[in-house]
């Protein structure tokens, strides 16, 4: 069995890029187990030996390398009796992914912000203003959580659910951009933070850009990856529509190294793609709003673009922040359209480099502001 999950983990999940890896090499400390592979590697578990690994199941102590994975799936095997396994047989892989989240102290929550909304959201404490991080279309709070767990102690974070999406509970089952916008402000409404660094991934970049326009006294900084200025709208939209219909195509495009495109992963992409959440979030409005989405913010603004990214190329981020009062480019080597989930401590090192300009700048204004003051 050892030797069966090293070949799928470094085949399947990793395009061969660990040859060296052994049943000691530890998983999780390495970031070899990210988001979606780790929801393949459950479903694979699941389809091949026939295990269910339960919640409760789910930490690190298990997934610390393949020697105590294995040594989990045997225990389980064994465990015909087990009262709990029937009662999990309807537990998605997202909700064990998330409780896996909990085990380094990543708080799962679910918060009702009315109108039939039960907002999901994944929180870590820290100092400072609040990072809300908000995924791409299509993918849930989890695409964060490499990001989460380095911030925590450091930075105050929660990463939010889109309705139709992930965990988040909507009456709505075919959430429109502007929804998308309304639950958004639904639940900062609700939060003890009021100032917010916004940090968003691809269409989620439109929902934070309509709160920093809006609220600019709240929202400290915007930090947009894998997003930029679209000019021929729907030219890009029917592309991506296409594309969505073309799994390989998708992960070609989306990443610098893609994942192998598995029967499991091939399932998951071709459920989420064509939900109808996916296709209704640029519905007529939010056409007209895309190509002026970044109209009006004074906020101060880093567009983070990954090199390789063929969904929305670093160029159209470069127009974006030329269009803008106060944005910078930073593009990333190695890295496509997810460059927060390719190049995670990376992309913190830059947004962190962000912030402390930003502060550096407020305080020499406020020292200028004193010293005039002083003076009069």
């Amino acid at each position: 069995m050892i030797e069966k999950l090293i070949h799928f983990i470094n085949n399947d999940l990793l395009e061969g890029a660990a040859d060296d890896l052994d049943q000691n090499t530890p998983l999780l400390e390495l970031g070899i187990l990210d988001s979606l592979s780790m929801v393949l590697l459950l479903a694979h578990i699941d389809q091949q030996y026939g295990v269910k690994i339960p919640e409760h199941e789910i930490n690190p102590e298990h997934f610390e390398n393949v020697a105590t994975l294995a040594a989990l799936i045997n225990q389980l095997s064994k465990d015909e009796t087990a009262e709990a396994m029937p009662q999990q047989e309807n537990v998605s892989e997202l909700a064990r992914l998330v409780k896996l989240q909990e085990t380094y102290n990543i708080e799962s929550q679910m918060v009702e912000v009315g109108g039939g909304l039960t907002q999901h959201a994944l929180r870590v404490k820290g100092n400072g203003p609040l990072w809300v991080m908000l995924p791409a279309l299509g993918n849930p709070s989890t695409s964060w959580s490499p990001l989460l767990r380095s911030v925590q102690n450091r930075h105050n974070a929660v990463a939010l659910d889109l309705a139709g999406f992930g965990l988040t509970q909507s009456n709505k089952d075919n959430p429109s951009f502007k929804d998308h916008v309304n639950n958004t402000l639904q639940y900062l409404e609700t939060i003890e933070e009021q100032e917010w660094v916004l940090i968003a991934n691809s269409a989620g970049s439109m929902v934070a850009a309509e709160v920093a326009r809006r609220f600019p006294e709240k929202v400290k900084a915007l930090v947009i990856t894998g997003f930029g200025l679209v000019e021929d709208v729907e030219g890009w939209w029917q592309g991506l529509k296409a594309m969505s219909k073309k799994p390989e195509e998708f992960l070609e495009a989306a990443y610098y190294n893609p994942p192998k495109l598995t029967p499991d992963l091939n399932n998951l992409l071709n459920e989420v793609l064509s939900r109808p959440a996916y296709h209704n979030f640029l519905d007529t409005h939010a056409k007209e709003r895309i190509s002026h989405i970044f109209d009006g913010i004074t906020v101060p603004t880093l567009f983070i673009a990954g090199n390789h990214d063929q969904i929305v190329p670093p160029e159209w981020s470069e127009k974006a922040a030329e269009s803008m009062e106060d944005a910078s480019v930073v593009r990333l080597s190695r890295c496509g359209h997810f460059s927060a989930s390719e190049r995670p401590e990376e992309f913190i090192w830059v947004v962190e480099d962000f912030l402390m300009k930003i502060n550096q700048k407020q305080n020499m204004a406020s020292q200028t502001n004193n010293q005039e003051a002083s003076m009069a």
